[in-house]
């Protein structure tokens, strides 16, 4: 009952849904976080947080003239019908004027028609599926799309001289993307796919996977899994199995992003990955913002992919309250976020006027210890990076 009586608000009353917000305090903008702040991809939750509270705080807690209110809802990991529940909680409930998280892409769509019936800017951080924002006018993405690291990376592959790769993705839609925009692009560099494997996302045994590897005798194999224990366990049997002796070189995206490094050990030294961020980037930029996070949060912490989306979500949600100085207006929100261009951590980023995806560099990166600590150090750099996947609407 309480699902329908939301739906129809949302459905019927968008107007008094913004004369609400628009009273509710004034000078307060109410923004909503959803992430994973239990379970398996926890660790999520902890680096959105962090980083969305960083930013926050580097602001004394304010957008200009107007205070910042956070109300975080813990969606427990890839549930969409939770994650729809917890969108229509803080639109209808709170009050909320932007909401920023959801790292699976199940996630995100569960909730792109509560933005598009609100009005409400969502900020996707995580979920790479290319299309996702053809779903709703009020949907962003403070993250990355499979295409736009998958292409360049087999690009680089065959620049290398790698002819024979075998694919290895997770059996949902990212695992798809991944499978599909390497292939494109590989087969695009006369490279040749000899194997393709498609893991279901509840896998504990690879040893099938490793003999099926080993019988292709690829020069590379690319992985695609969710971060987290999946992708441990793949790296861990590889190297177990001995693949990476018999002169097979294993590359990935963001598998090995570094709060997950110390799980792997030695395993993951010399794994080449593509991706759009590196808290070992060498920026001015980039090197204050990783003093800045462990100022705040211990010598021992280091940002990610999750931190930096988080980080750039609040970065684009200051330049929608600029533009409509705090007033709860999703069109014109959208209307000035659309083009903007600034400086992150992670190099030069804009929003595609179109197609509302970033435009951002591309680094490949080789796992090595940078002061004594294993980080994807980047080496190589493909500048300016637009979804390759996306449908322009």
């Amino acid at each position: 009952m309480l699902h329908r009586f939301i739906k129809l608000s949302l459905a019927s009353a968008s107007a008094m849904l913004f004369a609400a917000s628009a009273n509710v305090q004034a000078d307060e903008i109410r923004i909503g976080v959803i992430a994973a702040f239990s379970g398996p991809y926890s660790n999520w939750g902890k680096q959105i947080q962090d980083a969305t509270e960083l930013y926050v705080a580097q602001h004394n807690g304010r957008a200009g003239e107007h205070t910042i209110k956070l109300i975080y809802r813990d969606v427990g990991g890839n549930n969409p019908a939770r994650a729809r529940q917890l969108a229509e909680e803080l639109v209808v409930r709170e009050k909320v004027q932007y909401v920023s998280g959801l790292e699976f892409t199940p996630t995100a769509l569960a909730i792109a028609d509560v933005a598009t019936q609100s009005k409400v800017p969502f900020i996707i951080i995580n979920a790479g599926t290319s299309g996702i924002l053809a779903r709703s006018p009020y949907m962003l993405r403070a993250g990355y799309t499979q295409w736009m690291v998958a292409t360049p990376l087999a690009k680089w592959t065959a620049e290398q001289g790698g002819k024979r790769v075998v694919l290895a993705v997770a059996d949902y839609a990212p695992g798809a993307d991944a499978l599909t925009s390497f292939k494109k692009s590989f087969n695009e560099e006369k490279g040749e796919i000899v194997g393709e494997l498609k893991i279901p996302l509840n896998t504990s045994d690879f040893s099938t996977y490793m003999q099926k590897i080993k019988e292709a005798a690829p020069d590379y194999v690319y992985m695609f899994t969710p971060v987290g224990p999946l992708s441990v366990a793949f790296i861990k049997a590889f190297v177990d199995r001995g693949l990476d002796k018999s002169g097979i070189k294993l590359l990935a995206t963001a598998e090995t992003e570094e709060s997950e490094l110390p799980s792997y050990g030695d395993a993951a030294a010399g794994i080449v990955t593509a991706l759009h961020y590196s808290p070992a980037g060498t920026t001015p930029a980039n090197q204050a913002f990783v003093s800045a996070f462990r100022k705040k949060y211990g010598n021992d912490k280091t940002p990610n992919v999750a931190s930096i989306a988080a980080y750039d979500a609040m970065k684009m949600i200051y330049e929608m309250i600029r533009a409509t100085n705090g007033k709860q207006d999703g069109d014109k929100a959208m209307a000035a976020i659309k083009g903007y261009a600034w400086e992150s951590p992670r190099g030069p980023v804009s929003v595609d006027p179109q197609t509302r995806e970033l435009i951002q560099n591309i680094y490949i990166r080789r796992i090595e210890k940078v002061d004594g600590v294993y980080m994807n150090k980047p080496f190589k750099t493909y500048p300016a990076i637009r979804d390759p996947g996306v449908k322009i609407q």
